[in-house]
């Protein structure tokens, strides 16, 4: 709960004045019962109506200031639990943007967003019921037991031997319930990253006509989740029943004593129902508490979960404001003995050794393979992970102790798979640059020859796209992906394969825009084309996650035996 706090005590303050309203209504439904008291005994016993409506009238006020300071309390309680989740959200959704790609690719999607959902929803409720009820039923447990003992000492001492065993049963309700209710947590998680691997891949599901496995996966999940929610209400549940019972035998027992008083003339009637009364008030708070308690079992579970996300240490380095380095200054990229290992994957490495010298406003080829380790080389130039030996330097940083923001606003990346969020086609272009003016976007566009598509659509720039670019062909989408990177004008540009889904015209002439920017930005691509590289002073061939060859087309072809493979299996 510890990561929770501060979030509560921005609204201390009214948290404070609501429970304070909260004390005050719960008083005064303790006098309730003991107005009714005197109106019985010296009221209606006694024949006496102007102390009927005296009394009676009396209790008309009470109940009125309690349901004004109710009334008051129940508004602040939806403000500030709104407000908390509000702020709990943002800066969950804050925290995780700041996570390295490392750590949020360690972090499964689902869970992310069960989190930011589910488990905010948990604590929004709890913060809810602090101010309605957490706080509202001891107090009514504690005035009522009080009253009790000052109406009748030797009837009290029955709730004496109830109530700690009630508080025993509920202790032992949060420990047991506690990993259930995480387990519950955990077993949404995966129901949620079924349902949302189906719904992204639904074109896939419905091409192969697997939806009956689908649903068996489904299934299997759903029945998971299901059966955790039973185990948890179940093992919680069973306390209930013990806690009413013995809050019922407690009341019964109660009754069979206080009837040879009454007789006696012991004990007054009105004073009998309004012991009864706050017996009634102390089973009803005490039910209301264990309530309570099972929430906040909850409410703890989520917070543990949410608490993980921002105890996470592995963020992105911020150390002070991005800037693009002025043209002419070192853009270049060089690695030195850079081997790298995905955290997931274990010790093995993907990369080992590699070693080359880009000059900038010099243009890198990189070919080979499948699972040569390209797309893992080009994720370590923006720092998407850092590697596990050697040293990268882009613009003169080093991406393992640069700023990130500096170093990121430095480098125009394109993914092999383009991301296309839903909005305008200016508005994704525009996530390359936030102040690019419509002649910058357009400019970006022709360059990346996306701009003849786009003005045949009847909105131009501002069609709405669907998420993911689900109206946008393969090509469509990666020459959009292109003029976001372009319309950056940063002094590094990294091409992950972005351009497999278009003809090979079309690539050449995307290929000669952008050889031909001004200033000319250090660009860095991987290709499957032979046809792209033969014409680079600087080309790389990867192999097994080591360099197979570097150099020039002429060089490879004397000296790379792989390179002069593909060169003979595309061309000859």
């Amino acid at each position: 709960m510890r990561h929770i706090w501060p979030f509560w005590r921005r609204y201390s303050t009214q948290i404070a004045i609501g429970m304070t309203c909260l004390i005050l209504a719960t008083m005064a439904d303790l006098l309730i019962p003991t107005i009714v008291s005197r109106m019985i005994d010296y009221g209606v016993m006694q024949g006496d109506l102007d102390e009927v409506l005296r009394l009676g009238g009396l209790m008309l006020v009470v109940t009125a200031v309690g349901a004004g300071f109710t009334l008051v309390r129940c508004v602040i309680s939806s403000r500030v639990s709104q407000q908390f989740g509000a702020d709990l959200r943002l800066e969950l959704f804050s925290r995780i943007n700041r996570l390295s790609y490392a750590a949020a690719q360690r972090q499964e999607t689902a869970s992310l967003i069960t989190r930011m959902t589910n488990d905010t929803a948990q604590l929004v409720n709890f913060t809810n019921s602090l101010m309605r009820m957490f706080l509202r039923h001891p107090v009514l447990l504690i005035g009522a037991v009080t009253m009790t003992v000052l109406m009748n000492p030797r009837l009290a001492l029955v709730l004496t031997g109830v109530i700690p065993l009630i508080i025993l049963l509920m202790y032992i309700s949060m420990k047991v319930g506690f990993p259930l209710f995480t387990r519950l947590q955990e077993a949404l998680d995966k129901n949620n990253a079924v349902t949302r691997e189906y719904l992204s891949g639904v074109r896939v599901v419905k091409a192969y006509n697997t939806f009956d496995q689908e649903v068996a996966r489904f299934d299997v999940t759903n029945t998971t989740l299901a059966a955790a929610a039973t185990l948890a209400q179940r093992v919680v549940g069973v306390f209930f029943p013990i806690i009413s019972f013995a809050v019922n035998a407690s009341l019964v027992f109660t009754l069979w004593m206080a009837r040879d008083w009454v007789a006696a003339a012991n004990m007054q009637v009105g004073q009998l129902v309004a012991f009864l009364n706050y017996m009634m008030l102390i089973s009803m708070s005490l039910g209301m508490m264990f309530n309570v308690y099972q929430m906040l079992v909850r409410a703890r579970a989520s917070a543990v979960r949410i608490g993980e996300v921002f105890e996470e240490k592995e963020l992105s380095q911020t150390l002070g404001e991005a800037t693009i380095p002025c043209a002419g200054e070192n853009n270049g990229i060089t690695f030195e003995g850079v081997s790298f290992a995905y955290p997931t994957g274990g010790e093995e490495p993907v990369l080992q050794d590699i070693n080359f010298a880009l000059p900038a406003g010099a243009v890198l080829g990189i070919i080979g393979p499948t699972g040569a380790g390209k797309t893992s080389l080009v994720q370590l130039i923006p720092a998407l992970f850092s590697p596990t030996a050697g040293m990268i330097t882009v613009c003169g940083m080093d991406t393992a102790h640069c700023d990130t923001d500096i170093l990121r606003a430095n480098i125009a990346y394109v993914a092999q798979q383009n991301t296309i969020f839903y909005g305008t086609i200016a508005e994704n272009i525009r996530m390359g640059k936030a102040d690019a003016t419509q002649a910058e976007i357009e400019n970006a566009a022709i360059a990346a020859c996306a701009h003849n598509f786009i003005m045949e659509y009847p909105d131009g720039y501002e069609t709405i796209v669907g998420q993911k670019g689900v109206n946008l062909s393969g090509g469509q989408k990666q020459r959009v992906g292109i003029a976001r990177a372009l319309v950056r004008n940063a002094p590094v540009l990294v091409l992950d394969d972005c351009v497999s889904a278009v003809d090979v015209e079309t690539e050449a002439a995307i290929m000669h825009a952008i050889r031909n920017l001004s200033p000319a930005p250090t660009i860095v691509m991987i290709t499957q084309r032979i046809s792209s590289v033969m014409n680079l002073e600087h080309v790389l061939v990867l192999e097994n996650g080591g360099v197979a060859g570097f150099g020039s087309h002429v060089q490879l072809m004397e000296e790379c035996a792989l390179y002069k493979e593909i060169y003979h299996s595309q061309l000859i």
